[in-house]
């Protein structure tokens, strides 16, 4: 891994969503509402193996999430973040899993689902973090 390669994850994952985030939050909070969703990965939790630019990028961006829906969340903004434990059942990951069962992979469309049901949620039970993955994940 390069420099580079580390400040290119943390730009995507967390200075992304923070200039998003900035960009959307000043018409929230004069609607006094409104919902960010940010999607995350196991890898803010534990970092693996060759992946420490992935996952100081999306433990930075739980981080930062976490933070908004402190500030936020008085103001009526739901910030949530959805942690994907799984690999996601798109084209290219299918090609190159190609071997692998349906039932190893979250489908985009059910993934897709669940950040919908965040945003429906009532003020009252708010969800900060949810984790999905397929069924037959071991974790």
């Amino acid at each position: 891994m390069t420099p580079q390669d580390f400040e290119t994850a943390w730009r995507i994952n967390t200075f992304g969503g923070f200039l998003s985030a900035q960009q959307v939050l000043p018409a929230m909070i004069d609607a006094g509402r409104g919902v960010i969703v940010f999607i995350g990965a196991t890898a803010s939790r534990r970092g693996a193996a060759a992946t420490a630019a992935f996952a100081a990028a999306k433990g930075g961006q739980r981080l930062m999430a976490e933070s908004l829906a402190r500030a936020y969340g008085p103001q009526g903004v739901h910030v949530a973040l959805v942690v994907i434990d799984a690999v996601v059942g798109e084209p290219l990951m299918r090609s190159k899993l190609a071997d692998r069962p349906d039932d190893f992979f979250c489908a985009p469309n059910d993934i897709a689902d669940t950040v919908l049901m965040l945003t429906r949620q009532k003020r009252s039970a708010w969800t900060f973090e949810l984790e999905v993955r397929p069924f037959a994940e071991k974790w």
